[in-house]
């Protein structure tokens, strides 16, 4: 607990984090106007008092789009990584413990899973069923899951040869305990360090499915749909664009350390995972 305290990147990125959480959770309390609340007489008003980060080109307050898109951001980020843990982990055990078959198939799964570029998959998954949250969770998840799985094979592979799992072999205890009760917990450092990494790559992916108009559609508030419709005016109203563009610079920045920090407390190893 202590190095993690003197950790520069754990205390800056998770105290981007944790105000990131607080804002999406209590975005009803602290947005000053309903984000979907259109007034045309106040079209592209520029930072003021009265709007911090100005209106859009219907009117509506950014402040408080960007603090609604919050709740988008955050719900994708956790579901992709609940998603992609769900299938990671499990096919990861069963790879780097079993072996033989079970990992050639898997293994080759997810090298043809890392054989395509994940942006241009999730675009052609979002092509395919349609833009949506639902689809943006599916999309991300699918193809979030071969990171963990290679993680997980890896760690299960080294640990499997340790001497408490060979004990436990010799004393006849089942596969399925050796796996939960002593391999799986021996891998949840790094796992953490990943899905807290993945959770900024899934807020930055959706940004820019939205900004392409394959994710969350209008009048949902999105910070990549917020972009997207801002490049229109980027020279006369820059504020469509520098204020959606921060939230999603601070926010991946605050993951990122958050999770570079973790990963030089629970293994500095990882740092070649990704």
């Amino acid at each position: 607990m202590k190095k993690a305290f003197k950790n520069k990147g754990i205390l800056v990125g998770g105290g981007i984090v944790v105000s990131f959480i607080i804002l999406a959770i209590f975005a009803p309390l602290i947005a000053p106007y309903n984000p979907k609340d259109a007034d045309l007489m106040r079209s592209l008003e520029p930072p003021q008092l009265k709007y911090p980060f100005g209106t859009d080109v219907q009117g509506r307050d950014i402040l408080s789009r960007i603090i609604f898109g919050s709740r988008v951001s955050l719900s994708v980020g956790l579901v992709v990584q609940a998603i992609s843990l769900s299938i990671g982990i499990p096919l990861g055990l069963i790879s780097g413990f079993y072996g033989g078959i079970a990992d050639d198939i898997i293994t080759s799964l997810i090298n043809i899973m890392f054989s395509f570029p994940s942006l241009l998959f999730a675009i052609a998954i979002m092509a395919v069923l349609g833009p949506s949250i639902y689809n943006i969770y599916l999309a991300l998840g699918i193809i979030s899951w071969p990171t963990v799985a290679r993680l997980v094979r890896g760690e299960t592979l080294s640990l499997k040869e340790r001497d408490f799992v060979e004990a436990s072999k010799a004393l006849g205890v089942h596969n399925f305990s050796i796996i939960f009760k002593h391999i799986l917990p021996n891998c949840l450092g790094p796992i953490i360090v990943v899905a807290t990494l993945g959770i900024a790559d899934a807020i930055l992916t959706e940004a820019t499915l939205s900004f392409l108009g394959l994710g969350i559609q209008p009048p949902t508030p999105s910070w990549g749909s917020m972009l997207s419709r801002g490049r229109e005016y980027i020279w006369s109203a820059p504020h469509l664009v520098i204020f959606p563009g921060l939230a999603i610079l601070i926010t991946v920045l605050g993951f990122n350390l958050l999770g570079d920090g973790l990963r030089d407390i629970f293994d500095p190893k990882l740092k070649n995972i990704k």
